[in-house]
């Protein structure tokens, strides 16, 4: 046995020394390269950039490196650090980077990485021949993408990322440059460049297998030599619908004969009419309008939670119809339609339904929304109704004929005031118009029955659940079942409302 012993002492300290664990510190940033492949990245600051590869500390050591952790506090990767790390299959970057340097991941094995939404800037040939990269990792929480309309499939969720697969790709909307040959040589087919980016360097996506291309800023970024080379001229590039004369232009180049409008980018202005015959799912919208200091009417084909209005306006929904007889002589004299502010977190304007708005400052503002869906261009109604009459709101999306303002029939928003319709009336796309019938009668109005005045009153915050819409008084008076108010000391026999009780007078 005694012979053997040499020998099993040699192995033993062999074995120790190929695994051994290796560190490194650069600038105060501590590299530390486990005998498992993984190469851990601590500390404060950016990591150093390097001019070759071969001054990377770790470069003798690169072909045992197969993953990489970079740890939150590190705010850049340097020039060439992961150059030419041919086993390198995995890396996690911190939201604390926000630059990834040239050459950073040039010829590793990555399938697919995160680049988190801190990142602002992608140096040149940072991808070059990862001839295996065919997904990018976008933080969930900004921008918020939809991997379903990114990807043909899910590769895999969790509670802070998604991942987009099949080869798509989604750049996060904080990078605004895109590096000389960033994506040389990738295995992508799709990408989206966000409207953060406003250049993207030479070569970046030379020799690519690209099958459509999406740009989401309204004017195109700067574009370097040769972006495109050896890529398939005739493959749709996706443009905001107002900058397809501005795209043709800026690629003209590149040889591109497929430019078209992004159907889940919609751009609608208030001054123009919207006919839209189909519904659009996970659409990116922005609407424009012009304000004044007034309450207006607003009608949308698309939904708003209370965060996307908040800033910049206040917007209040129907609330009741209240109707009062002022002189005690049996008839209503005003009819006052109530509307209520919204003002909880919860809030939401509905599609198709008729709201009031008012912006905090004037001029030209846009509400924008991102994930949501647009409804067809229709008109459709909502009823209110009181014992005696029923309030008809009716929403467009296209200007009102002359005809119909001719009529007269009409009650529209007018400088914060509820107006009889004229010729003259301002009844443009998205707003509403109001029709009032008398609810026993099919010839229209019964004047005799109906309030010589009507008027809108914008009142409080928005209480909890939404209000039936109520014919009553807001004081403690007594009222005939037409809530009508009448002089309760020369009450005849019947049924009465008093306090918000029936009282019968026998």
């Amino acid at each position: 046995m005694k012979k053997f012993l040499p020998l099993i002492i040699l192995f033993i300290f062999s074995f120790s020394a190929i695994h051994a664990e290796k560190s490194w510190e650069i600038d105060g940033i501590k590299c530390n390269l486990s005998d498992d492949g993984t190469l851990t990245i601590s500390g404060t600051g950016d990591m150093p950039y390097y001019v070759h590869q071969d001054d990377v500390p770790w470069f003798n050591d690169r072909s045992k490196i197969n993953k990489v952790v970079i740890e939150y506090g590190v705010t850049s990767i340097g020039s060439h650090v992961f150059h030419l790390c041919l086993r390198l299959t995995s890396i996690t970057i911190p939201n604390s980077v926000t630059s990834i340097g040239d050459y950073a991941f040039k010829n590793c094995n990555i399938t697919s990485i995160t680049i988190p939404n801190s990142v602002t800037s992608i140096g040149e040939k940072v991808f070059m021949d990862n001839l295996r990269l065919t997904s990018i990792i976008v933080e969930k929480d900004n921008p918020k993408y939809d991997s379903r309309d990114n990807c043909n499939a899910i590769i895999e969720t969790s509670s802070n990322k998604l991942i987009l697969g099949c080869k798509n790709t989604v750049i996060p909307n904080s990078v605004t440059s895109i590096g000389d040959y960033a994506f040389f040589g990738s295995n992508l087919t799709s990408i989206t460049i966000p409207n953060s980016v406003k250049s993207i360097g030479d070569y970046a996506f030379f020799d690519s297998d690209l099958t459509s291309i999406t740009f989401k800023r309204t004017s195109p970024p700067e574009f370097g030599k040769e972006v495109f080379y050896i890529v398939n001229t005739s493959i749709p590039i996706y443009v905001p619908s107002i900058s397809i004369d501005a795209y043709k232009e800026a690629l003209k180049d590149f040889g591109f004969s497929n430019i078209q409008a992004n159907p889940k980018q919609l751009f609608l202005a208030g001054s123009e009419s919207y006919t839209q015959n189909s519904q659009v799912d996970g659409a990116e919208v922005s609407f424009t309008r012009s304000y004044t200091a007034n309450w207006e009417a607003l009608y949308l084909p698309f939904s708003l939670e209370y965060k996307d209005w908040k800033d910049d306006f206040e917007v209040a929904r129907i609330n009741a119809v209240r109707q009062y007889d002022d002189n005690d002589d049996g008839n209503i004299d005003r009819t006052v339609l109530e509307f209520v502010k919204m003002k909880n977190d919860d809030s939401v304007i509905y599609p198709n339904t008729p709201y009031l708005i008012k912006a905090k400052t004037w001029g030209n503002k846009t509400l924008s929304v991102e994930k949501t869906t647009v409804y067809e261009s229709a008109e459709n109604s909502i009823e209110c109704s009181t014992t005696t009459e029923k309030f008809i709101f009716t929403g467009l999306y296209e200007n009102m004929s002359l005809l119909q303002k001719a009529s007269g029939k009409y009650y529209v928003m007018d400088k914060g005031n509820l107006s009889k319709i004229t010729t003259l009336s301002d009844i443009g796309p998205y707003r509403w118009y109001m029709k009032r019938e008398n609810r026993n009668s099919a010839y229209g109005i019964n004047n005799n029955n109906t309030a010589k005045e009507i008027s809108i009153r914008v009142v409080g915050e928005e209480t909890t659940g939404i209000a039936n819409i109520q014919h009553k008084s807001p004081d403690t008076q007594t009222y005939d079942l037409n809530g009508r108010r009448v002089n309760e000391n020369n009450l005849k026999p019947g049924m009465y409302v008093k306090n918000g009780r029936k009282v019968i007078v026998r």
